[in-house]
């Protein structure tokens, strides 16, 4: 599989994918939540499978971290994970229930289901801002899954769920969410099928 060095144009390219996502996703929270919400993205890259599996998220590898995944459906096939840490998890569910900060420690039914209905407004977002660049258009988010594990084998756990034998990269774009003054990292990751995987690379001169 192609070892990709990408150059700071490349890089930059992908970023703004990650930006006009991002600011969808903002505007989005931002009325689901009517609060102000802003995104900024601070890294996006593309990993070869063999590449992503060892790749450091913003915790340790054995660090407990909630997942929410989802099928993408119409004309491109493939799959999103957004990766939380556990502390950013439980932070958007004080944001979503609109708890005192901090006193969240435990998921419940209704938690797990705000959780998942708000990633499912930052995927939408994501989907149309790459269905723009790709102009891959009529994309369709599938009900979103939780998992909650250490980061490492929530990562080999999912990607193997939507990996077909074609896939070869992954696409993780960083996000730091900051709704008012509280701020919650997590991660978009694309998971490419052959025909998004060659426009990208096309896009950014690969």
């Amino acid at each position: 599989m192609q070892n990709l060095n990408l150059n700071k144009e490349q890089l930059d390219a992908l970023r703004e994918i990650g930006n006009i996502g991002g600011g969808n996703a903002a505007t989005a929270l931002s009325q689901f939540l009517d609060r102000r919400v802003s995104v900024t993205v601070p890294q996006a890259t593309l990993l070869s499978l063999d590449d992503f599996s060892g790749y450091e998220f913003m915790m340790k590898p054995e660090e407990l971290s909630i997942a929410v995944s989802l099928r993408i459906l119409g004309k491109l096939k493939g799959g999103m994970l957004v990766l939380f840490s556990q502390r950013d998890a439980l932070l958007m569910i004080d944001i979503l229930m609109q708890r005192k900060m901090g006193s969240t420690e435990i998921f419940t039914t209704i938690d797990e289901s705000a959780l998942s209905e708000s990633t499912h407004i930052i995927c939408c977002s994501y989907l149309n801002a790459i269905g723009e660049f790709l102009k891959l258009y009529q994309l369709i988010p599938s009900i979103t899954q939780t998992a909650l594990d250490r980061v490492d084998k929530l990562s080999k756990v999912l990607i193997k769920r939507f990996v077909g034998g074609d896939i070869g990269y992954v696409l993780p774009i960083q996000n730091h969410l900051i709704v008012e003054d509280i701020e919650v990292n997590l991660y978009v990751i694309f998971l490419l099928e052959p025909e998004s995987q060659i426009k990208i690379l096309e896009m950014i001169g690969l």
